[in-house]
């Protein structure tokens, strides 16, 4: 037998990467720090290898407060809790008693030991990570957990990364205000933070995940952003109250995602733009601002020097009416259109390759010339149809990633869509990769000539008939890969029966290949199993247009028709034999909607 010290050393290095990922990743409740325990147990060299992962990240985690504790004879998951309770995993809690309490656990004492028996190897600790999963957290209890797990004991003056995760149903809790939390819950929060910053005072990027994390954690975040503002180079984790300071926040930061009523309330100028690099603002009004930031040139120009990526997630895009807009525009005097609100500095945007705006507002119809001169390669955007429209098509000649996406349309502007898309298609493009996406079923149309010639990815998440459809592929030379989410057999079927008919053997070949270059092919249709046999055809018909595609993606309820036809046409279709038919996989193109690197 094949002893474990004979494995090549990279192979075993990447088991247990593998194996400590599992236990430290994002998602990884405290209890796994145990079975790292138990794998650094099986030799001196995965001891090594694991050590590393125990000993650079110190979890403080909530948990419910149990109701009773049970024997560990009573079963097996019992036998767990009673290991898992051993002191070198689980540092001490406390607990508070009553409704939506919990207790702070805390893997500390295993982290000290491991500070203190080094073997010469010493692993600094540099992440600091707050978890929830199962419940909302209450601070009250903290700073006595963290003494009873003498917290002090560990040097953690090297964490320079605070991590906030919380996967709990934090929608309902999202939604009350901050306000509503009592007194008591915010003295804690605000002793916690008090905690966190003097054992740990070098933290230098705060994120969360998900973004809506509770009001507790919020009111958690706020102090110790402003504990740690003169040296933050990340800070994307929501807040309960403004950045209250007197002075600019640190010129170190380079990241932020931010609510807009934080910015706005935090005063002018706080945040020096010069060196931002990614910057996202969530629930803005339909005249943001831009006052709260700083510009170190002109007086008259608010340069991004450094913005490579810039996300708007607007509060509501139907808040503003017309006679709102121009009201507000005699109001400030000033270029309420390009400027989004009283700052009347011109923006510029000299580097910025990555811009998404989301829930457009009326309020944006000419602001998107600001962008005009960046060099934008990714762009998305979705809002209602009316305010949509306004995207300037110059931005096309830049882009390689493009995103529409237009949600709540009235019924009135379902023919403007597909005229807006028309458009689109028509425009002189570098884009590479696009989503062309409309929430009401409204055919969509194409343009006689398309100028798309760089396009390699496509996801229509729209209503195409397959005739639309193929006249629009066969004006894309460069499109590797195809997604059509709603594929129509019902639009122009008179033509389409000239072209097929039932059952799916008698479908007819195309004279010619409408295009030889797609080798990735999804279709969907709406109908599930009783999906329409027109429709069905259709897409087997756009498969003999299309002779180069290698790997076919449709949904299960139609699978074994596809399948079937394609089983019995591959004898006079060739091509048909090389295809590799899956069920349940979606081959889509990769959006840039609401993700910013």
């Amino acid at each position: 037998m094949v002893s474990i010290a004979d494995f090549d050393n990279r192979i075993v290095g990447r088991i247990v990467n593998v194996a400590c990922y599992g236990a430290t990743g994002s998602s990884a409740r405290l209890h796994t720090q145990a079975q790292l325990v138990a794998l650094a147990s099986v030799s001196r060299t995965w001891h090594e290898l694991v050590r590393p992962h125990l000993q650079s990240i110190l979890i403080i985690e909530c948990q419910p407060t149990p109701e009773a504790p049970q024997p560990a004879s009573n079963n097996r998951g019992g036998k767990r809790r009673a290991a898992w309770k051993s002191p070198v995993i689980n540092g001490n809690s406390s607990s508070k008693k009553g409704p939506g309490t919990c207790i702070w656990r805390t893997n500390a004492e295993l982290v000290h030991l491991l500070q203190q028996h080094t073997n010469g190897v010493s692993v600094p600790v540099s992440r600091l990570r707050l978890q929830s999963f199962d419940t909302a957290p209450d601070f009250t209890g903290f700073v006595a957990a963290m003494d009873n797990a003498r917290l002090a004991r560990c040097r953690l003056d090297t964490v320079t990364s605070l991590v906030v995760m919380e996967f709990i149903g934090v929608s309902t809790a999202v939604s009350a205000a901050v306000s509503t939390l009592d007194s008591s819950t915010g003295n804690g929060a605000s002793q916690a933070a008090e905690c966190i910053a003097q054992h740990a005072p070098n933290v230098q990027s705060m994120v969360c995940a998900p973004w809506n994390v509770s009001p507790a954690f919020r009111q958690l975040a706020s102090p110790l952003a402003v504990a740690y503002l003169r040296q933050l180079h990340t800070l994307t984790i929501p807040l309960a109250t403004p950045l209250l300071t007197d002075s600019q926040i640190a010129s170190s930061l380079t990241k932020l995602h931010i609510h807009a009523h934080i910015l706005a309330a935090s005063g002018p100028g706080i945040v020096p733009a010069q060196q931002l690099q990614v910057l996202r603002v969530h629930d803005a009004p339909a005249f943001f601002s831009w006052e709260a930031f700083a510009s170190a040139g002109e007086p008259d120009i608010l340069e991004f020097a450094s913005l490579t990526a810039l996300g708007i997630d607007f509060a509501s895009d139907d808040v503003v009416t017309t006679a709102d807009f121009y009201s507000s525009i005699n109001r400030a005097k000033s270029s309420v259109h390009v400027t989004m609100g009283r700052d009347r500095r011109r923006l510029v945007f000299p580097k910025l390759h990555s811009l998404s705006v989301s829930k457009v507002p009326f309020t944006y119809a000419e602001a998107w010339r600001m962008f005009i001169g960046a060099p934008v390669r990714r762009l998305a955007v979705a809002g209602p149809y009316a305010h949509v429209r306004y995207v300037d098509t110059r931005l096309l000649r830049t882009l390689d990633t493009f995103d529409v996406h237009t949600v709540g349309a009235e019924k009135s502007s379902h023919g403007r869509f597909t005229s807006f898309v028309k458009t689109l298609l028509g425009e002189d493009s570098n884009v590479t990769c696009a989503w062309l996406r409309h929430c009401e079923a409204f055919p969509l149309s194409v343009p006689e000539t398309v100028r798309w010639s760089q396009l390699t990815e496509l996801c229509l998440a729209a209503y195409v008939p397959a005739l639309a459809l193929l006249l629009l592929v066969g004006q894309l030379p460069s499109l590797h890969r195809l997604v059509v989410q709603r594929i129509a057999g019902d639009a122009c079927e008179e033509e389409l029966d000239s072209k097929m008919h039932a059952p799916w053997g008698d479908i007819a070949a195309p004279a010619a290949p409408v295009s030889t270059s797609v080798r990735e092919l999804q279709m969907h249709m709406g109908g599930g199993p009783t999906a329409r046999i027109p429709t069905l055809q259709a897409m087997c018909y756009v498969l003999l247009c299309l002779p180069g595609v290698r790997r076919l993606a449709v949904k299960q309820v139609y699978c074994d028709y596809v399948r079937d036809f394609i089983r019995s046409s591959a004898e006079s279709h060739p091509a048909l034999a090389n295809i590799e038919l899956v069920r349940h996989v979606f081959i889509a193109a990769k959006s840039p909607m609401f993700v910013l690197d």
